[in-house]
């Protein structure tokens, strides 16, 4: 939807989370030294000043970034390590004023042999993309609708590959939308491996996507989702989890034990921490 801007949002607790564990997607599929190709359809500026105007006048990244940026110097697990060494690469001087969304955690994470394709279509955002980001070789920014994208992007030549969806929701029939999008990519790359980010909301039509996911005839989809509860009243979002089709092996132990850090951080131990298959292979 033309009308998002993820400036205003960016940082929040649901960036936390979704961040985390597309980085530990990202480094199972990245334990076979094979190419891979990657798709962050949905991308955004990708890269976020924290001391924008936008920012600034939500101040949600209060609710996640700063709230678990004191702890950086703590054990972590290993995909939480990784996600403050993403941030502070970005910040040389220290903070996070400059905050890594998932086409910058997925640059950062980036081999030589990978290949990362960044589509937005809103003007504004993919002037923002633009201006954090060259394209080179490995790396291409398409000024692109993300479900056209997805259509004409996939099957890869790699034949090995990660697709990062995680649309606004703006539009409450994109949630039956993503479940179709996914089905059809799919059945032409049946072993890619989707992640799909969806928020917990009141109205919770995010139980249209999982339905339809469900009864799609798709094997092995991950449940990751964090409930909040009343953490953030001022927020009207509750919450917010990924559906993982094909988690690679060497990524779900890191997947648990990044959640249990997440949710004990941003929540205190307050809130609900679910990990199961939606779907079992």
């Amino acid at each position: 939807m033309l009308s998002y801007q993820h400036t205003y949002h960016a940082g929040n607790f649901a960036d936390v989370l979704k961040h985390i564990i597309l980085g530990d997607v990202l480094a199972g599929l990245q334990a076979k030294d094979k190419p891979l190709f990657i798709l962050d359809a949905f991308a955004s500026r990708g890269l976020y000043d924290l001391n924008a105007e936008e920012a600034l006048k939500t101040h949600e990244f209060e609710t996640g970034i700063a709230k678990v940026w004191p702890f950086r110097h703590e054990r972590s697990p290993q995909g939480v390590h990784r996600w403050f060494n993403a941030i502070t690469s970005h910040n040389p001087e220290g903070g996070f004023n400059l905050y890594p969304g998932s086409t910058a955690l997925l640059h950062h994470m980036q081999r030589e042999s990978d290949r990362l394709v960044a589509c937005d279509l809103h003007p504004q955002e993919f002037d923002g993309l633009r201006s954090a980001f060259r394209s080179s070789r490995g790396f291409s920014l398409l000024k692109r609708d993300a479900f056209e994208a997805i259509k004409g992007l996939v099957p890869p030549k790699e034949k090995r590959g990660l697709i990062f969806i995680d649309p606004s929701y703006e539009i409450k029939d994109e949630y039956a939308q993503v479940a179709k999008v996914v089905s059809q990519a799919y059945r032409r790359f049946a072993t890619g491996v989707y992640v799909i980010w969806y928020p917990l909301l009141p109205a919770e039509r995010h139980l249209v996507l999982l339905k339809a996911l469900k009864n799609s005839g798709i094997r092995k989809i991950m449940r990751v989702e964090l409930d909040c509860k009343d953490g953030f009243p001022d927020l009207q979002m509750f919450g917010s989890g990924l559906l993982i089709i094909n988690p690679p092996w060497h990524a779900q132990q890191a997947i648990k034990s990044s959640l249990d850090w997440v949710g004990n951080k941003l929540t205190e131990g307050k809130g609900e921490k679910h990990l199961s298959w939606l779907v079992p292979e």
